[in-house]
């Protein structure tokens, strides 16, 4: 079935707060620590402040795509993938879609990669990001334009 994807609405809210903690919980616990209630601000927090798109198979959500667009750049802020659609295409088409988008406004893309989610960090390399900031927790990404 084909992947699509449709605007986030605010009763997708409790929804796209725990795909986000199903997927990040483990990274970020092993980063910075998990506090429950300072991830759920800063989860609805983030939220207001960007676009979200939520990655649909017929009738169920696979996953959420989460951005900013900055005068300068595009910030690909979040990009989680309900792990039991993992490995399928799922990411790679989100990732498409920001890619578009970037392309569309002339702007390059970036994002943010916890240093302990190796294989996030590894994928976002073989699909052309390079590491253009380096933090003892998190790396800064940038899709190379070569």
């Amino acid at each position: 079935m084909t992947l699509y994807t449709r605007h986030a609405g605010s009763a997708d809210s409790e929804w796209l707060y725990e795909t986000y903690r199903e997927t990040m919980i483990d990274f970020v616990t092993r980063a910075t620590g998990w506090d429950e209630p300072a991830q759920r601000n800063g989860f609805a927090k983030s939220l207001r402040q960007g676009s979200c798109r939520i990655a649909m198979r017929g009738s169920e959500r696979c996953g959420f795509v989460h951005w900013e667009v900055e005068p300068d750049l595009v910030w690909l802020r979040m990009l989680c993938v309900v792990p039991a659609m993992q490995r399928q295409s799922v990411g790679r088409e989100m990732l498409r879609y920001m890619t578009l988008l970037a392309d569309s406004l002339n702007k390059p893309l970036y994002l943010h990669v916890f240093r302990c989610n190796r294989i996030a960090y590894e994928w976002y390399e073989r699909t052309g990001f390079v590491e253009t900031d380096s933090g003892e927790t998190i790396a800064t990404l940038m899709l190379s334009g070569e």
